[in-house]
């Protein structure tokens, strides 16, 4: 087996203001011993800490054969693009100052280039370092890749590379490519230099996954890096697009056609994109209604060259069927009939059953085979788009089919986000075995054919009795049945409101209560997440709680009522947690709420203004509610107006 010689290649390490970081840098290059090339590049992007300095006393004390080449600070793009136009080597790596390299990085990178010459690109093992803790984690999204060891892969549909700081590059290759990265982005610029190269050679580009070389990427505890950045500069969610992928987009389609593995990129880029904008923690709020409108726009012009099969079957983040919807409607195409209508609720959990049916453009009329009304008709707020819309509608209970088509039932255990992946998978003809993806998930939990193995396999059916249908959670909720009692779970953040709840509602029900996750003890409280716990929900009437925090998928898991009681006077960002939470009822003192809430898919008739917000006020509406729910659902006729 051959080696390349650490001679063969020149390593760029773009540098602006990393002093902080630089030290944990030097020292894991000092770690490579007699593998760390030769040919090491430092540009210096016009620093205004000490990071230059810090620079030149390793070089001087410890790599007299590096370069250090200061330049007036132009941005990352172009000192990568200064160090590629002084690389001298047959190869070409990109290493990021804040990041790390671990020990053997360089050795098993040369071993495996040298074994593999003819390969286009040599991508090693991208692993995450969260500040403050100094650990390597193998917790990338796209850790698959490397999963059974070092390979060699044709990129193709799942099978993609995007980052630059962690891949190694034919020099030559690149140089004859013509591709630079972009100047004046902050996101993705990385993804466009490697789509750029691979596209202008002319064939399936092979590529090398070197599972042996560990990269760590350090996730920053400030939030300073670029990548954190971007979500605050409305032009990253537009010039990315317009003037980056598009073209590349359109030069590929008139070339023969855009190959799998971009198309998966551009669908990576949507998994950071369109659900986030239903998070209350990361959705664009610093964008205007043009900007958003612009945003739009620009995705319309890329998403269309993405097809509907690998739409179907992209798999290598975990992106909602709600977000595929969305690009389906927005290029214009129709949705597919079988992703109709999605119970929120396992058959048959509850005396009525509430549906979510999509339709494209204006709001459709549903029917079924059951007594049904329509609750509320909104559109996802994803950059203000309009083409898809969901519909929510609340039947009888013996309600099976909507518009001719069945209705498919989450099982206990799984939010609507895992129901409808899940259905999709089915859908696809996929064999793998896996797991639905949460909400807010972005790895996907799968077999793949090059590292199915039977450990694999076992690991991830222990994995699936925990989350699913055989989950402690779900069992308790297929055997225990709702009492009279009220289960009150307390909150760090909102411990003394939900306690004057408790107090009030002792005087119209049993009440039990929950302490704080992570909190300070009630006297006779529950200890969260217990045994006793879990089967106190079960067989609560009513479950309320004063904070939108929990696992979505909790409402699927219960029989009683789900009840969130809110200060008011909403946020967009207060009214997507709400949404996310998916409580059967929201008590607020704020009717200008209604408008926020029915924006996040809780219809009107499911949330409770109670303008006098004192406790003993609050609890006589709740009974008041929960009698007449309760008087309506046990009558014998099925009407439901």
């Amino acid at each position: 087996m051959s080696t390349l010689s650490p001679d063969a290649i020149s390593v760029v390490v773009p540098v602006h203001d990393v002093a902080e970081y630089l030290p944990e840098f030097l020292s894991s290059l000092d770690s490579q011993r007699t593998a760390l090339p030769t040919d090491l590049i430092f540009i210096d992007d016009g620093s205004e800490d000490s990071s230059a300095e810090l620079i030149a006393a390793w070089i001087s004390d410890v790599h007299p054969g590096a370069r250090l080449i200061r330049t007036e600070n132009r941005g990352v793009s172009a000192a990568r693009n200064s160090g590629l136009d002084e690389a001298s080597r047959e190869w070409i790596l990109f290493l990021d100052p804040d990041d790390v390299v671990a020990p053997g990085y360089f050795e098993a990178l040369l071993a495996f280039i040298g074994e593999h010459p003819d390969i286009d690109v040599a991508a090693t093992n991208l692993l995450r370092m969260q500040e403050p803790d100094h650990r390597l984690r193998d917790n990338h999204p796209l850790r698959f890749r490397f999963a059974g060891g070092n390979r060699v892969a044709e990129l193709a549909d799942d099978v993609f590379v995007m980052n630059a700081a962690s891949v190694a590059f034919p020099t030559a290759a690149v140089r004859a490519s013509g591709a630079r990265f972009r100047t004046g982005l902050h996101a993705s610029e990385d993804a466009l230099f490697v789509a750029e190269y691979l596209l202008s050679l002319g064939h399936a580009p092979m590529a090398g996954f070197v599972a042996d070389a560990r990269y760590g990427y350090r996730k920053r505890a400030a939030r300073t890096s670029a990548v954190d950045r971007y979500r605050s500069d409305p032009s990253t969610y537009m010039v990315r697009f317009q003037e980056g992928y598009a073209p590349l987009l359109e030069k590929a389609a008139t070339s023969g056609g855009v190959p799998s593995w971009l198309q998966s990129v551009l669908l990576y880029e949507m998994q950071w994109l369109l659900p986030v904008q239903l998070d209350p923690q990361r959705y664009a709020e610093n964008l205007d209604e043009a900007q958003r409108a612009e945003t739009l726009a620009g995705l319309k012009v890329c998403l269309r060259h993405v097809s509907e099969d690998r739409l179907l079957r992209y798999d290598a983040s975990a992106l909602p069927l709600e977000s595929r919807l969305i690009i389906l409607a927005l290029t214009g195409r129709p949705l597919w009939d079988w992703a109709l209508a999605y119970g929120t609720m396992p058959r048959a959990w509850r005396r009525t059953a509430d549906v979510i049916a999509y339709s494209a453009g204006p709001a459709t009329v549903f029917t079924a085979d059951a007594p049904v009304r329509r609750l509320l008709v909104w559109r996802p707020d994803v950059f203000g788009q309009q083409a898809l819309v969901a519909t929510r509608l609340r039947a009888d209970r013996r309600v099976r089919r909507v518009s001719g088509r069945k209705i498919v039932w989450p099982l206990p255990g799984e939010s609507l986000v895992q129901t409808q992946d899940r259905h999709r998978r089915r859908m696809a003809g996929e064999r793998a075995l896996s797991i639905p993806g949460e909400q807010g998930e972005v790895y996907v939990r799968r077999t793949r054919p090059w590292a199915d193995s039977v450990a694999d396999r076992r690991a991830l059916r222990a994995e699936m009795r925990r989350r699913g249908l055989w989950s402690k959670d779900a069992m308790i909720g297929r055997l225990f049945r709702p009492g009279r009692e009220v289960l009150v779970e307390h909150h760090a953040e909102g411990v003394e409101r939900s306690a004057a709840l408790f107090a009030s509602l002792s005087s119209f029900s049993p009440v039990r209560q929950v302490s704080p996750k992570g909190g300070a003890a009630v006297d006779g409280g529950l200890l969260f997440g217990s045994v006793a716990h879990r089967v106190a929900r079960a067989q609560a009437r009513v479950l309320v709680t004063v904070q939108p925090k929990g696992r979505p998928s909790l409402r699927a898991r219960l029989r009683g009522l789900r009840v969130l009681v809110i200060d008011g006077g909403l946020s967009r960002s207060d009214a997507l947690a709400v949404g996310r939470f998916a409580p059967d009822l929201v008590i607020t003192p704020e009717e200008t709420d209604l408008a926020r809430l029915r924006a996040a898919g809780i219809p009107g008739h499911d949330v409770l203004v109670v303008t006098d917000d004192s406790p003993g006020t609050i609890t006589a509406a709740l009974i008041a509610r929960v009698r007449v729910d309760e008087r309506i659902a046990s009558r014998k006729d099925t009407r439901l107006d």
